[in-house]
């Protein structure tokens, strides 16, 4: 399979994945799969689903919210709401990353690194993660 076909193929998952986990939000009906509540000052990640190939999360970032120092899969991100993240590397270099609403990412950085919320404002954001 091409890389073309894996990312279209990626896209169309999480699409679907968006797709279904909105419209379970929007009845009110809980998501499959919790895990235990983020430390204080940690981003909450709430499962949504997945298979062999790809996982699905939901991912709540508070202003001043981090996430840990760590290398992460490539994935496929659409923020629910836009806001700003400030991206740390382990070797110090910084690096602000502005989000609007309604944006879709392919994200493939390989080296570990750690996340904050700069901004003012709550990010919401679906993560479709490949195995």
């Amino acid at each position: 399979m091409s890389n073309f076909n894996r990312v279209a193929a990626l896209v169309i998952s999480a699409i679907i994945t968006l797709a279904f986990s909105s419209a379970a939000l929007a009845q009110g009906k809980e998501m499959k799969g919790t895990m235990e509540g983020p430390a204080a000052g940690q981003m909450t990640q709430t499962p949504i689903d997945e298979n062999d190939k790809v996982s699905a999360v939901d991912i709540v970032a508070k202003p001043g919210d981090t996430s840990p120092m760590q290398a992460r899969p490539m994935r496929v991100v659409y923020f629910i709401t836009g806001g700003t993240f400030e991206r740390t590397y382990k070797d110090g270099k910084k690096e602000v990353i502005p989000e609007k609403a309604g944006a879709t990412k392919i994200i493939n950085v390989t080296q570990p690194y750690a996340l904050k919320n700069i901004g003012k404002t709550t990010i919401h954001l679906i993560e479709v993660n490949v195995k």
